[in-house]
């Protein structure tokens, strides 16, 4: 694009693939607005509402090609591809450029194999974009198992309960889970209750028993749970908080 220019808005009835290498703009998709830059790569859906900008003193360029198919639209929606996220992850973009390039490189050719090997370089990027996306849906997932975890600490939660609020089975999650964090989901459940509860410790004068219900834990086995998580007991805990009151600086507690 040139310095300043503006195209659209505009409805195509084909899927549009774009990366841009350089420069900066914006695309506007059904009247929402959306920086671009180096390294972004975006899809429009059929029926999508688009208005294309370059910067003046920067002007975006890349490349584009516009794609059909009815499966494209399956595994777009698979791959969290919306007109309201249309961008493709980040760690895609290369993988994506590669292939948009191979495809763009075909375009004086005649030979009867062309369709098929620009329909291979499309599953690639189909195939790309499941990859990374699945990704950060896994990502996603262990993460807000975690916030459910710090919000509900101290009720009676189970691994089977958090694997389906996440959506996942139990034991592929418990593998997903210490993939992630190199820990168990009852692990670093324990872990925060433990440090929720030298908060307590600290800041209140609840009884120790008081305080183990308060987490979560069952009051008889959390001094052998806190002696194993932090070397000491909860009594010594306490009574040494003022000398070592540093012991969970690095957490965040509350």
């Amino acid at each position: 694009m040139k310095p300043g220019d503006c195209y659209g808005p505009v409805i195509r009835d084909l899927y549009i693939i774009e990366c841009c290498t350089s420069g900066t703009g914006s695309v506007v998709v059904n009247g929402k607005e959306y920086p671009v830059g180096p390294g972004d790569c975006y899809i429009l859906l059929p029926g999508d509402t688009v208005t294309h900008t370059a910067s003046f003193d920067n002007p975006r360029r890349g490349i584009w090609c516009a794609v059909d198919g009815a499966h494209v639209g399956r595994i777009l929606a698979q791959a969290g591809i919306t007109s309201e996220a249309p961008f493709v992850p980040a760690d895609a973009f290369e993988a994506i450029n590669e292939q948009m390039e191979k495809i763009l490189s075909m375009e004086d050719e005649k030979d009867p194999g062309l369709a098929l090997r620009q329909t291979a370089c499309l599953y690639h990027i189909l195939g790309t974009l499941l990859r990374y996306s699945s990704a950060i849906s896994k990502n996603s997932s262990i993460q807000k198992a975690m916030s459910i975890m710090e919000a509900h600490y101290y009720e009676q939660i189970s691994v089977g309960e958090l694997a389906k609020s996440v959506g996942l089975e139990r034991c592929y999650f418990s593998t997903l889970f210490k993939e992630q964090t190199g820990q168990s989901p009852h692990r670093y459940l324990t872990q925060l209750r433990i440090r929720k509860a030298c908060v307590l410790m600290e800041r209140s004068d609840c009884s120790i028993a008081q305080v183990a219900t308060s987490v979560g834990l069952d009051p008889q086995n959390f001094a052998r749970l806190f002696k194993g998580e932090l070397g000491v007991s909860p009594a010594v805990y306490r009574k040494s908080t003022g000398k070592k009151k540093g012991i969970l600086d690095s957490e965040t507690l509350v």
